[in-house]
């Protein structure tokens, strides 16, 4: 994972805590599933990632699959988030990716594949 996703993450959520706090409770959306898009798995995922912090934070982002999947390991790691397993992961991170897919073009290293 690249400092630069870190910063981007941690970046994010600053901008989206000084957002949040400049709009008036009664002026904000519901915190409630609905706010998520439809979807298979729409409930749970909602409820995994608002137990900890905004809907807004996770409705600001668009990753892959693998990119959600490593979200999630970095709650696990640095925030104490039950590690999810098995079915559970699978249909988590099936929604996610599907929900809040990537926004605009995907970053990827020129310098990677450049024949020498």
């Amino acid at each position: 994972m690249s400092m630069k996703f870190v910063f981007a993450v941690v970046a994010a959520a600053a901008l989206l805590a000084f957002a949040a706090g400049s709009v008036a409770q009664d002026e904000r959306e519901p915190e409630e599933p609905t706010v998520f898009p439809e979807g298979e798995y729409r409930d749970e995922a909602f409820y995994l990632c608002t137990a900890c912090h905004g809907s807004d934070l996770v409705r600001a982002q668009g990753h892959t699959r693998e990119r959600w999947a490593e979200v999630l390991k970095i709650m696990v790691d640095r925030h104490n988030m039950a590690e999810l397993e098995g079915e559970e992961l699978d249909k988590t991170l099936d929604y996610l990716a599907k929900a809040f897919p990537p926004k605009g073009r995907v970053y990827s290293n020129p310098f990677l594949n450049r024949r020498q």
